[in-house]
């Protein structure tokens, strides 16, 4: 049993005095409450008759199934299911419909706020019922049933046979919500809300408010208790290692707790504090903690206070004071602590020690230990307080009823303060993510005659929302993709396959955790989802049946699911969160009556580019049938926004050519992967008209380095030097390698982000440069070398004008520096090698070649000009092969060629497939493809359920068709007439009459009106017995 109990002091116009005595009322083993909302009426209050009783909801009020309603009336009712009537199966479903139109929001029942403006204003179906996300509608969000009732003390009656005290006044409004879900921490938790509202003309100060609990965890005689003051948490749990009533259900012993996530909220006038009120932050306040934790036990030396006299009023006020059940309010008693190192100590918090890791007590006060009690009929009260209520103000409590099973007694406590480990964690967002269940996933399902195709991409506001929203730690992580049996079955139905999963590449794959039993509610370890890094991808083309492993059987419905999940490293127990699904189904047929497809799924569609790059565009078809037959055009713009993660990075666009509408934007460039094909990456694009668009990119980096001229002139074809040789006919043949490290490209590459598709030179002149040492710890020596670095632009060889020469230096490598040589030692191959040589790419006048030059000249060496240019290559060494150690002569050019990305004047056009619907003429012709299936019918059809069903179906047939059913004689046995858009219409079997047709040929005629054509069918029946 359990209650709430309440205890203040009344403030008249004269102040009280400290002997004032403290008026108690509440629920505890009588009931000091009455059911009612309370009203003044000239000065008098009354209670709203209306107003009396409880309302509930369901989420899914309107697809309540029998089973679920049963199992509540045999809990509601103390009955065996055998006594659960059709009537009260009924009774308790309307009660849920009229509680769903009639939610009493003006007596204060919360609802779900959807458009926050802080007004309840649903949106209604014809039959004046709320329609959830159009509108507001009842309840707590996502919660699967909210229960509400208004209570008031008014009676002094129930109040005195209760406390033997006068009424305060109070109104109390109690919520109750719970979440219809396996996910543990909500599966094992009910919450519960009070609203106090004072409806007196007096205050009540000094208030305090306490969650009574006679807890009987299991057998009720072998009980203990405790307090953890760091959650705000009372729980109880069995004293033995066996527990007499749990081990009737084959349970270990289970664990209670009482969480009080939200207390009562005070001003402390400090703004940097936050108090939490009707779910609202309000800066200067803040709310009371857990105050104070009492106990007594049946029986013990601490008894329950006596009830039905004022002594229980001095006694529970003293309790939710934090004291021990004595009458005197001006000495009252302290608890002590009965265990640990501050035994004998007094405290407000008794038990408050850690029975988990400190089970005999040693280090704090645990239950049963030291001169604690042994285990028994144990109770408890948490408490907090105090403050003052003045009239017409109200206060408000939130708390967590939390239950823990685990392997034994001291497990089921921990799982209980983990849970609320979670539930503190939620309510720090006001308890808007306490369910963090990701959003379902739209999914379009397009049937063809040997496919289907399932597209969950084409909504690009629900994809960003399941991608990007993180609730209460849990991200996304992947999607799954079932089929399911029928459109009723679940993802734990035994034939429901799991056909794919698409996760993200990262360091979680499978992910393993709790998960209930779908029969007997046990939580066991499992593997929760299993994913293997394959990448995003928002469709699929299905083509078998992946429950029966066969080809799809055209005119057969199929089903299918798309989810989402979520994972949070966080919660090592419940990791991971799937979402709900919804079923479609689809039924397999080739094209429509006056449809042409000119496509097929996953097919390629060429690509032409407006110049050459290293970007790449892929264009493949997902859904022949949304396809447009436009023109389309990829476009790149820079990032402009200097909040952005993609800052200065080219984004790619798409636009309809054939609309003028640009139909994608701001997507990111995906970089190639050397261990992944093309067209495998970058898969979680959004699908546009049925369309999957795909660009790539080579890294920023070096595409090659060549020798592209010698002594003797321009080469006639390029020469790779990168760890190659050079040209034939060098006097003394030289390769390109990296100083540092493995001499590995990537120690050239350290600025390459600067080069901005820009190629370079090395050019040997017989007039050359300086080269200066800047990377040595003598920073001052310069030397002329026989070569000049220049940039010559975005691969414009031919073309001078946008050349600018750059600054040359670096480190010596051979600890010469001031003598440029071949002191140094390749890493890569062991030759001989340069000095290294990083390329500087001036940014403006101030760091020119020309300032980098004057500034060595001078011998000032200022280095004004380093911030005034970039480093664009760097440890760039020429490696002696043929012995000589002599650079390469005048005249040789050497390249750095750039990977060439995006840019504004890079664009990809194609045009799309295209497809005929609806064509008047084509319909005409299909008419010749009308069918009946399955012809002969012999008793029973594999496209039918089960035995009693039977049918069959008339396919390629227009929207609007009318079909008349005689027998060879002419009688006519049936009129069907079809009006919609499916190909499909389904004859059951039957006469005019509903009765089943016997065995024997029947003639069909199908009349198409909007046509002005007709054919006619023939049709030969075999009935069975099932059929009669």
């Amino acid at each position: 049993m359990e209650g709430l109990i309440w205890g203040g002091i009344v403030k008249t116009n004269d102040s009280a005095s400290e002997i004032d005595t403290p008026r108690v009322g509440g629920i505890h083993f009588r009931v000091g409450t009455q059911a009612g909302h309370v009203i003044r009426v000239d000065d008098e209050l009354i209670i709203d008759a209306s107003s009396k009783g409880i309302f509930k909801i369901k989420k899914n009020w309107q697809n309540l199934h029998d089973v679920d309603l049963i199992k509540e009336l045999k809990v509601l009712y103390n009955l065996p299911e055998s006594q659960i009537t059709l009537i009260m199966l009924e009774e308790l479903r309307q009660k849920y419909a009229n509680d769903w139109k009639n939610w009493p929001v003006n007596l204060g029942a919360p609802y779900v706020d959807v458009n926050e403006n802080g007004i309840y204003d649903p949106v209604l179906d014809a039959n004046g019922y709320p329609i959830p996300n159009l509108g507001d509608y009842p309840g707590m969000d996502q919660a699967e049933q909210t229960l509400f009732m208004v209570v008031n003390d008014l009676d002094s009656v129930k109040v005195k046979s209760l406390s033997g005290a006068e009424p305060l006044g109070l109104e109390v409004q109690i919520t109750l919500w719970s979440y219809d879900t396996d996910f543990l921490p909500l599966a094992h938790t009910i919450f519960k809300r009070y609203v106090f509202v004072n409806k007196s003309n007096h205050a009540i100060d000094s208030m305090f408010v306490g969650q009574f609990v006679d807890a009987d965890v299991g057998d009720y005689s072998d009980d203990l208790i405790g307090c953890d003051t760091l959650l705000n948490l009372a729980f109880a749990y069995n004293g033995n290692d066996v527990d007499f009533e749990a081990i009737k259900k084959d349970l270990p012993p289970p664990a209670l707790g009482y969480c009080l996530l939200q207390g009562p909220m005070v001003e402390t006038g400090n703004t940097s504090d936050v108090g939490y009120k009707n779910f609202n932050p309000l800066n200067g306040f803040k709310n009371l903690p857990m105050t104070s934790f009492v106990y007594w036990a049946s029986g013990g030396s601490l008894a329950d206070p006596p009830l039905g006299v004022i002594d229980y009023t001095l006694q529970m006020y003293n309790m939710l004071n934090g004291y021990i059940p004595t009458n005197d309010l001006k000495y009252p008693t302290p608890y002590v602590a009965g265990s640990g190192p501050n035994a004998g100590q007094p405290t407000k918090f008794p038990l408050s020690g850690d029975p988990i890791n400190d089970p005999q007590g040693l280090f704090g006060d645990v239950d049963g230990q030291g001169w604690n009690m042994g285990p028994s009929d144990r109770r408890f009260m948490m408490n907090t307080g105090p403050f003052t209520l003045r009239p017409d103000e109200s206060q408000e409590i939130i708390l967590a009823i939390i239950g823990g099973l685990e392997r034994d007694r001291l497990g089921a406590v921990k799982q209980v303060k983990n849970i609320i480990n979670y539930l503190r964690a939620a309510y720090q967002n006001q308890l808007k993510d306490v369910f963090p269940k990701p959003d379902v996933p739209q999914v379009k399902a397009t049937p063809f005659d040997e496919y289907v195709v399932l597209n969950w991409g084409w909504d690009a506001e629900s994809v960003q929302r399941i991608e990007q929203q993180v609730k209460n730690g849990f991200r996304f992580e992947g999607y799954n993709v079932y089929q399911l049996p029928r459109a009723d079955a679940g993802l734990n139905d035994p034939q429901t396959v799991k056909i794919a999963t698409f996760d993200l590449i990262n360091d979680v794959a499978k992910i393993s955790g709790l998960k209930a039993h779908p029969v007997n509610g046990r939580y066991y370890e499992t593997l929760l989802q299993e994913g293997s890094n394959s990448g995003i991808k928002h469709y699929l083309v299905i083509k078998e049946d992946q429950i029966n492993k066969i080809k799809f059987y055209r005119g057969s419905t199929y089903y299918f699911a798309v989810t989402s999940y979520s994972y949070n490293p966080e919660l090592p127990e419940y990791p991971s969160l799937e979402s709900d699904y919804q079923a479609v189904s689809v039924i397999i047929q080739d094209e429509p009556p006056g449809d042409r497809y000119f496509s097929e799924a996953e097919q390629e569609i060429e690509v032409v580019a407006s110049k050459e790059s290293d970007v790449l565009c892929l264009v493949n078809v997902v859904d022949p049938a949304a396809v447009t037959g436009h023109d389309y055009q990829v476009y790149f713009t820079q990032d402009t926004d200097t909040a952005s993660a993609t800052y200065g990075t080219y984004l790619w666009n798409l636009k309809d050519l054939t609309t003028g509408l640009t139909v994608l934007t701001g997507q990111s460039i995906k970089e190639l992967d050397e261990d992944t094909p093309p067209d495998k990456m970058d898969e979680d694009q959004l699908i546009v008209d049925g369309l999957l668009v795909k660009v790539l990119t080579k890294p920023k980096g070096l595409a090659a380095i060549v020798q592209v001229a010698g002594a003797e002139g321009t080469l006639t074809s390029e020469q790779n030097v990168w760890h190659s040789l050079s040209w034939i006919n060098d006097p003394n043949r030289f390769y390109i390698s990296a100083g540092g490290g493995n001499g590995t490209i990537d120690r050239l590459l350290s600025g390459i982000n600067h080069a901005n598709g820009h190629d370079f030179e090395l050019r040997f002149t017989n007039s050359g440069g300086w080269y200066l040492w800047w990377d040595e710890d003598s920073n001052k020596v310069a030397a002329r070398v026989p070569f000049e670095a220049w940039d010559v632009g975005p691969a414009t060889y031919d073309d001078p004008s946008d050349d600018i020469r750059c600054l040359t230096g670096g480190y010596s490598g051979g600890a010469t520096p001031g003598v440029f040589d071949f002191a140094y030692q390749d890493p890569f191959f062991g030759f001989a090698a340069t000095d290294w040589i990083d390329i500087r790419k001036p940014l403006n006048e101030q760091g020119s070649y020309q300032a980098f030059a004057q500034d060595i000249e001078s011998g000032a060496f200022t280095y004004q000009w380093w911030n005034n240019s970039v480093e664009v290559l760097s440890n760039i060494i020429i490696c002696d092969f043929g012995g000589a150690r002599t650079l390469p002569p005048s005249g040789t050019v050497i390249r750095f060629i750039t990977t060439k990305g995006a840019d504004q004047e890079l664009t990809f056009t194609f045009t799309a497939p295209d497809k005929i619907e609806d064509d008047l003429d084509l319909m005409k012709k299909d008419v010749e493809k009308i069918n009946v299936f399955p012809n002969p019918y012999y008793a029973a059809s594999r496209l039918e359920p089960d035995r009693f069903t039977h049918f069959v179906t008339f396919n390629h047939l227009p929207p609007h068709a009318v079909i008349r059913i005689f027998t060879l004689n002419g009688v006519l046995v049936r009129k069907l007439e079809k009006n919609e858009d499916s190909q499909f219409l389904r004859w059951d079997l039957k006469n005019e009459k509903g009765r089943s047709v016997a065995s024997g040929m029947y003639v069909i005629h199908v009349d198409m009106p909007e046509l002005g054509k007709q054919k006619i069918l023939k049709l030969l029946v075999i009935a069975s017995e099932q059929m009669h």
